[in-house]
């Protein structure tokens, strides 16, 4: 398992590493699972990707349900048994931390249906409201949500209700996969200015790169939905859309805001896990191995 927070190069030390030890990569982010979202979820493309196969990327459009941690666990684990198959390693890689932990810790949770009818009722409280009511219902579960990811905590409100009971008295004990974590040492505390200086550099280059007209292509194909208004850069453009912004590089500036109080959220689940080996690069990753 290949992990850290955004914009710290993990996918082109997965990269690195799968050329050398001859492995497959399944990719563990929210986004990249999505068709059209190329600029925005930084998604590898044919030449950066130099022949490694990568699975789990553009498998949905996004539209309909969100793609949900239990999705990615299910097909993760169908993709594992083919690497398998041909004995090569498999290489998760990816920032999506509730992703990485549904398919690799000890527990995972229940899978429930979604409740339509009760998601579009929660679509009408703003996020404070969904997560005191959140917080009310299942303290410990509030706790490991930010309040502004609202597709989340609507997500565990569904949980609960459908459960009866907390989130967490419903894990269970999953698969045990031979795993071992690494992530880059972006994570340390004393290479945050740096990864916040990544992060805004990434942030222009995908505005050069086209973040907007992707932002518009996406809006007409699919529509204004709640896939794409919970992506950072793109929710960006829907509120200088709705006049909340004076202008593009207000929204620009946002964008970078926003990424790196994502990437601080990141870095404080990957601290809190011990299983996590930090490295420099993918030959301290063969050595290790």
């Amino acid at each position: 398992m290949i992990t850290g927070p955004t914009a710290s190069g993990k996918t082109a030390l997965a990269i690195k590493l799968a050329k050398k030890i001859d492995a497959e990569i399944i990719c563990a982010d929210s986004r990249i699972v999505y068709r059209g979202l190329d600029i925005v979820s930084a998604k590898p493309d044919i030449i950066e990707q130099d022949g490694v196969p990568h699975h789990l990327i553009d498998i949905k459009d996004p539209v309909g349900e969100p793609y949900s941690a239990g999705d990615f666990a299910n097909d993760a684990k169908a993709v594992i048994e083919k690497i398998k198959e041909k004995n090569k390693p498999v290489i998760i890689a990816g920032g999506t931390w509730f992703y990485i932990k549904c398919l690799l810790d000890e527990k995972q949770l229940p899978e429930i249906s979604a409740d339509k009818e009760l998601r579009d009722e929660l679509e009408k409280y703003d996020n404070d409201t969904l997560w005191n009511m959140l917080k009310k219902i299942d303290p410990a579960r509030a706790e490991e949500i930010h309040k502004n990811n609202k597709e989340r905590v609507i997500r565990a409100i569904e949980m609960v209700k459908t459960l009866g009971d907390s989130v967490s008295s419903a894990e269970r004990k999953t698969n045990d996969y031979d795993s071992i974590w690494f992530s880059n040492d972006f994570i340390e505390e004393k290479n945050r200015d740096a990864l916040y200086k990544r992060i805004d550099s990434r942030v222009e280059i995908m505005v050069q790169n086209g973040l907007y007209y992707e932002w518009e292509r996406a809006v007409k194909k699919y529509s204004r939905n709640e896939v794409l208004e919970n992506t950072i850069g793109f929710r960006e453009f829907f509120e200088l859309q709705d006049g909340i912004y004076e202008d593009l590089n207000d929204a620009i500036k946002k964008i970078k805001q926003r990424t790196r109080n994502f990437a601080k959220r990141q870095i404080t689940f990957f601290r809190s896990e011990n299983k996590i080996n930090i490295i420099k690069n993918e030959d301290e990753i063969i050595k290790f191995l």
